[in-house]
């Protein structure tokens, strides 16, 4: 009957695993989910974006994985710093280089050294000469803007197209990853003063990112150098990073200590960034721009236009651009190299050969500028190239054969290391720092201090020492040149007045030019003494400490003003008093004691009296705490800071660049969803096509049917091809829904017509397979053993007598029906109806294995009972022992 049974309920069996797979699915994803709400780790990852010139790099550290990078939509472990701009229309990346020669004024390339620079510097100007973009002066601020639109008001400041290059890169990592993550760390050039730091800071503000830290390049490429290696003993080195926009020369040291013992790892590794000095404008993009002025030359060379010509023309100039990145590129790595431009200007096409000796040549003025920044980084230090053990080679401008030969020449091949990625190095180590700054992540415990970009004094006036004397101006040199970030410095004066602190920096190695940093106004000085609790005072002048630091941001702030005065402390009479008292019990109980003593040498119990002499003594309380004399009370004062020459955005700008791209990103959102929308209505135009002349189709379909839906595909075709792209999102909806009306009812008649004959033959197996169960049990009991079930059984043949008549009924009904129609004999309907025949055949089979255990539980009742009957009636004989054994040999023989 098991066996039986089992065969009939295949079916049931397996809807239940599916449903129960399903169910488990569905549940795990909700905890996976709840996970990601609840623990504490699943929203702690962290970003490290090395935005560069020309290139940005991301990595992400994520707790309970490695640290790595984040590749794009093309798999690439880079992605170009452009981005084109065609009303709120915006593309990315390698897209947007592919149209930047159809759109060149409104594609921004190499903007990062732009960030926080007057439209008046020389940044700025150089930028004009070498791109076609439309630079404007921004009225507020007089930073660089550009106009990007037809209106004269359309225009973007360089925080909005970082902003949306960095709110790109938090997409790619959404896409990758399946997680927003807002906080980061980046990566920024070492000469960046606080303007540009600060617009850095602010795009990453609009791109709705949390900047946990601002890491100089060099520093962070040091990190990186160090993650995995150990230092026996101190290491110096120089890290040489030449990138597309600048080159930056870091000396760090390197050195293992042991750690202190709060610290889970026992030894520390510290990184000691020293110095560096950098050229913000000698890079791989100059050498490109010297390659398409030689494209140039040779394209003059050879048709009628002129330098000039071309130079003015945006799109040829663009596309020079492109293939003398391409050219120096080859060159690299070979001899010599092919350039060419098809219709470059009017219609003239490029063709040229350029040599590698002929680009050193071009380029051999650069000797003196490649040395420099390592030259100067030494100086800085006090190092010679003799005190380096290496130097390290970073950044793609590194990988120029000329670059390695210059710098082979001076210091030496063995000199030259090669040992970490080029275009990673300094992005991993941006996110290993922010690893270090999270509690979420368990890493090696290394410790970087890196390098302010400038120094920083202090001046004020101090009060005159006498009636007749005069105040004078007092200097605090609070950092020098490299000092190390986050260091905290103090200005100590013994004053009671207010007074003024006036803070300058200086760019580290910029020689002794001091500019305004910030004002510092410390007031409430003269009343402070009001505040105090005790009322004996016993300085005249507190000593006014105002404290400084700068932070992970590389912010210079004035963190607090106090002055600190010397009192008598209320509760130091007390104490004497308590003192002499605690004193005088001491003395008088150590008396008692001796008494006592002396009295114990003539008793015999010694040891009792012991015991009372040490509870007399254990009577005295403790010593009083001991409390001084004079205390320092602390009071705060009022501090108003103003900072100086810092171009920042306000709020209401924030508030406008934040709307500006929510539009633009909503504007995006609209179009993605609209193409998607273009491409579902042609995929479902091809679709229908392909299917109409399929045979189970035709069957399924009259030639009425057909040629409406021919009808309704050809018109469908027609506006996807003249209306589709202006359309609105919900007139593409309207064609994909018209189409799928006509669609549906063919599907369904064509997988009923291919599906009926399997669903008939399957309900008269389950149909034949339950008369056969219900003839078994007509057989095999009595009608009195199937009275305890004969309900369900009843039930049970009931429902297969009005389901073969049915399933009888029906198929003779769409026997008379023509395929084109729609079926009255559903596989849904017999679906059903097998399902209602399974469940009366587990009810019968469970409510019979219910009778068998019944009657098996009544049989052994009833045998227990009899047993205990025949006992009761003959109780056994009481015999001797002799007789136990011989009946036991007598049954042992038997």
């Amino acid at each position: 009957m098991t066996s039986l049974t089992a065969s009939l309920l295949p079916q049931k069996r397996r809807q239940r695993r599916e449903t129960s797979i399903s169910i488990w699915r569905a549940l795990s994803v909700s905890l996976l989910v709840l996970l990601c709400i609840l623990l504490p780790g699943a929203n702690a990852a962290v970003l490290g974006i090395d935005y560069g010139t020309e290139w940005f790099t991301i990595a992400m550290a994520n707790p309970g994985r490695p640290l790595d990078l984040v590749l794009n939509r093309d798999a690439n472990r880079q992605t170009a710093s452009v981005v084109t701009v065609n009303g709120l229309e915006r593309t990315f990346g390698s897209n947007a280089m592919s149209i930047a020669p159809r759109l060149p004024e409104n594609t921004f390339i190499s903007v990062r050294n732009l960030l926080g620079v007057s439209y008046d510097s020389d940044v700025a100007a150089a930028y004009r000469k070498q791109f076609p973009n439309r630079m404007l002066k921004e009225p507020t601020m007089g930073t660089v803007s550009f106009g990007y639109g037809s209106q004269a008001n359309e225009t973007l400041i360089v925080q909005e197209i970082v902003a949306m290059q960095l709110r790109y890169a938090r997409q790619l990592v959404k896409e990758s990853e399946g997680i927003s993550v807002k906080d980061v760390v980046l990566t920024v050039p070492s000469f960046f003063d606080r303007s540009q730091r600060q617009a850095m800071l602010d795009a990453a503000n609009l791109a709705g990112f949390r900047t946990i830290a601002l890491v100089n390049d060099g520093s962070a490429v040091a990190l990186n150098y160090a993650m995995n290696k150990a230092f026996t003993e101190p290491e110096k080195h120089l890290f040489y990073d030449m990138g597309a926009g600048k080159t930056v020369a870091t000396v760090a040291s390197f050195s293992t200590r042991q750690a202190s013992k709060h610290s889970k790892s026992k030894k520390s590794t510290i990184i000691n960034v020293q110095s560096f000095a950098a050229d913000s404008t000698l890079g791989g993009q100059g050498i490109d721009f010297i390659v398409r002025e030689m494209l140039i030359a040779r394209f003059v060379g050879s048709t009628s236009s002129s330098a000039s010509d071309v130079r003015n023309n945006a799109r040829a100039m663009n596309r020079l651009l492109k293939e003398a990145k391409r050219v120096k590129t080859i060159l690299s790595a070979n001899v010599e190299a092919i350039a060419s431009v098809e219709g470059l200007y009017k219609g003239d096409d490029l063709r040229a050969k350029l040599t590698r000796n002929e680009l050193e040549q071009a380029i051999s003025h650069l000797s003196s500028r490649i040395r420099a920044p390592i030259d100067s980084a030494l100086e800085s230090a006090n190092y010679t190239i003799a005190d380096i053990d290496s130097i390290v080679l970073v950044g793609g401008g590194s990988r120029v054969p000329f670059v390695q030969k210059t710098l082979s020449d001076i210091f030496g091949s063995d000199k030259l290391s090669r040992n970490v990625n080029a275009e990673e190095a300094c992005v991993l180590g941006a996110v290993f720092k922010g690893a270090t700054l999270s509690s979420q992540f368990r890493v090696r415990d290394m410790r970087l201090r890196d390098a302010m970009p400038y120094a920083v004094r202090g001046t004020y006036s101090t009060e005159s020492k006498s009636l007749l004397g005069s105040a004078k101006e007092e200097t605090a040199h609070l950092y020098r040149d490299f000092a190390a970030v986050g260091a905290r410095r103090v200005i100590r004066d013994i004053r009671s007045s207010d007074f003024t602190i006036e803070f300058e920096l200086k760019d580290s190695g910029s020689g002794d030019s001091w500019v305004r940093l910030a004002t510092a106004k410390i007031s409430g000085v003269s009343n402070a003494s009001k505040k105090l609790k005790a009322k004996n005072v016993l300085s005249e002048k507190p000593e006014v400490k105002t404290t400084v630091q700068t932070n992970e941001l590389s912010e210079f702030e004035v963190i607090k003003a106090e002055a600190f005065f010397n009192v008598t402390n209320p509760g130091y009479t007390q104490y004497i008093e308590d003192l002499a008292a605690w004193e005088k019990e001491s003395a008088s109980i150590q008396e008692e004691a001796e008494v006592e003593t002396a009295a114990s040498d003539s008793n015999t119990d010694s040891n009792a009296d012991s015991k009372e002499k040490t509870k007399k003594k254990s009577t005295l309380r403790p010593r009083p705490t001991a409390q001084p004399e004079i205390i320092t009370e602390v009071v705060k004062l009022d501090l108003d800071v103003e900072h100086h020459g810092l171009i920042k955005m306000s709020n209401e700008a924030l508030k406008q660049s934040r709307n500006l791209l929510k539009r633009m990103d909503d504007d995006d959102s609209a179009r993605i969803a609209h193409h998607g929308a273009v491409n579902q209505l042609e995929s479902l135009i091809y679709h229908l096509r392909d299917i109409s002349d399929e045979e189970d189709v035709i069957a399924v379909t009259s030639e009425g049917q057909r040629k409406v839906l021919e009808k309704a595909i050809n018109s469908a075709s027609d506006w996807l091809e003249n209306s589709a792209e202006e359309a609105p999102i919900e007139d593409i909806e309207q064609q994909i829904a018209t189409l799928k009306e006509l669609e549906s009812p063919i599907s369904y008649r064509k997988n009923q017509n291919s599906k009926r004959t399997e669903h008939i033959e399957s309900l008269k197996s389950i149909l034949s397979h339950g008369e056969g169960l219900v003839a078994m049990y007509h057989k095999e009991y009595t009608l009195e053993e199937l009275e305890p079930i004969i309900t369900y059984l009843q039930g049970l043949e009931d429902i297969l007598d009005s389901t073969s008549q049915w399933l009888d009924a029906m198929v003779t009904q769409q026997g008379t029906l023509s395929l084109h129609e729609d079926p009255i004999l559903t596989t849904t309907d017999m679906d059903s109806k097998a399902l209602e025949i399974e469940r009366a055949l587990a009810t019968l089979v469970a409510q019979n294995i219910q009778r068998i255990q019944d009657v098996k539980a009544t049989e052994s009742a009833q045998a227990q009972d009899n047993q205990s009957s025949t006992v009761d009636e003959e109780p056994a004989p009481q015999e001797s022992a002799s007789t136990d054994k011989r009946d036991g040999a007598d049954h042992d023989e038997l």
